[in-house]
């Protein structure tokens, strides 16, 4: 436990002072009565001034909403495993301070993502992470406090979206702290259904296609896995883009995939792409589901020499221990250094942070520019029961678009 400064000078001020030798002067019991008074006294006027100041500060600390509560609802998890091992439902989780830049959000929904059951699984990034974990990174809701050193865009009362930090504080809750850099605004005309469904996504693409694939109008992109949360955006954002985007799905989704801008579609139960494209047809691959050996090891015939192979799905045990990890990344290195030695194609594995710039640009091109809207597979009640049918359906990997908690 940390003292507070004021509270360690009122613990200094409260000790007794001490007594000067006996040799050069005895107080009498008057004098030590009077001088005990006196410097009583002294210490309560300073811990009531000290108390008022820290009052003050408190008071001026942040701006607040009226009427918020003590206490809120959180689904939560301490110990790894999977969801219906480690999910539980906290009814008196106390409401969070409100310090430095952070905003104080009223969640209103929350999305799930691949990445917020395979955290749970625990492992290396579990040593990141708070002891009481809030799975999920995806929200929207509204501003109900603003920290002393947030700055002016936002205001209490404002409709926001944001992807949390893993390492702090998730999204199945009523209420959650987020850094200022990391909101951003909720476009009118989506719900918050809507609006949680996509910060994660929309970066991640984004990073995706623009950072990594070098996207340009007139590209050819290849999506794999094209029906899913992370596939629709990428089919709605190359196109916004300017690309001519070939989707990969099931033919149960093929139709889904069409409405939302892809200009074909291929069912991978019956057409192997790295068959069908030997000519070097794509400046970009972008695979969400975890394809990547079979394309890499076909990527001089599917890719241009100066095309990019980008993937953000990896192994769900990848971060299980170190010995895993070290070797992720060591095929990562091999293929970086592949593709250096070969000049092309690129080869790319990310993780994505949450960055409200970027969020902010992705949202404009696919809100604004394309007029856009989310995919929603479904959206789940906020109990216990109904969110462990949500990570179900993740864990399924059948979902057509996003899956949403919808919580107030």
């Amino acid at each position: 436990m940390y003292l507070q400064r004021s509270s360690f000078l009122s613990f200094i001020l409260s000790l007794p002072r001490p007594f000067v030798s006996q040799h050069k002067y005895q107080p009498s019991l008057v004098n030590l009565t009077h001088n005990t008074q006196r410097n009583n006294t002294q210490h309560n006027n300073t811990t009531t001034t000290q108390q008022q100041q820290q009052h003050n500060n408190t008071t001026a600390m942040a701006t607040f909403a009226p009427s918020l509560p003590k206490t809120f609802k959180s689904i939560q998890w301490t110990t790894a495993g999977s969801p219906s091992e480690a999910l539980s439902m906290n009814e008196e989780t106390p409401l969070p301070a409100v310090t430095g830049s952070k905003i104080l959000i009223k969640v209103h929904a929350s999305a799930l993502n691949p990445v917020d059951w395979k955290l749970m699984l625990g492992g290396v990034t579990e040593l990141l992470m708070p002891k009481i974990r809030v799975p999920c990174l995806d929200i929207s809701g509204t501003v109900v406090a603003i920290g002393p050193k947030a700055g002016k865009k936002l205001q209490v009362g404002d409709e926001v979206m944001a992807m949390l930090d893993f390492t702090q504080s998730g999204g199945l809750t009523e209420y959650t702290l987020a850094e200022e850099s990391i909101v951003v605004k909720k476009p009118k005309r989506w719900s918050f259904e809507q609006a949680a469904a996509w910060p994660l996504v929309a970066s991640t693409v984004w990073r995706a296609l623009v950072d990594y694939g070098k996207i340009k109008k007139g590209h050819k992109v290849l999506i794999i896995g094209a029906s899913g949360g992370t596939g629709t955006v990428g089919v709605q954002l190359a196109k916004a883009l300017g690309a001519y985007v070939i989707g990969v799905c099931s033919a149960a989704n093929a139709q889904l995939v069409k409405d939302i801008g892809a200009d074909e579609v291929i069912d991978y139960k019956t057409t192997d792409v790295t068959e069908k494209f030997t000519n070097q047809d794509f400046d970009i691959v972008f695979d969400t589901v975890g394809s990547s050996v079979e394309l890499w090891a076909n990527r001089r015939t599917i890719l241009k020499k100066n095309g990019n192979l980008v993937r953000i799905a990896g192994d769900e045990k990848a971060m299980g221990s170190v010995i895993q990890m070290v070797k992720v990344v060591s095929q990562v290195a091999g293929n970086k250094l592949l593709s250096f030695v070969q000049r092309g194609p690129g080869y790319h594995l990310f993780t994505n942070f949450p960055d409200g710039g970027i969020l902010g640009k992705s949202i404009k091109v696919l809100d604004e520019d394309a007029k856009a809207d989310p995919v929603m597979d479904s959206v789940y009640e906020f109990t216990l029961p109904s969110v462990l049918d949500a990570f179900e359906k993740s864990k399924s990997s059948r979902a057509k678009g996003k899956i949403v908690v919808k919580i107030a």
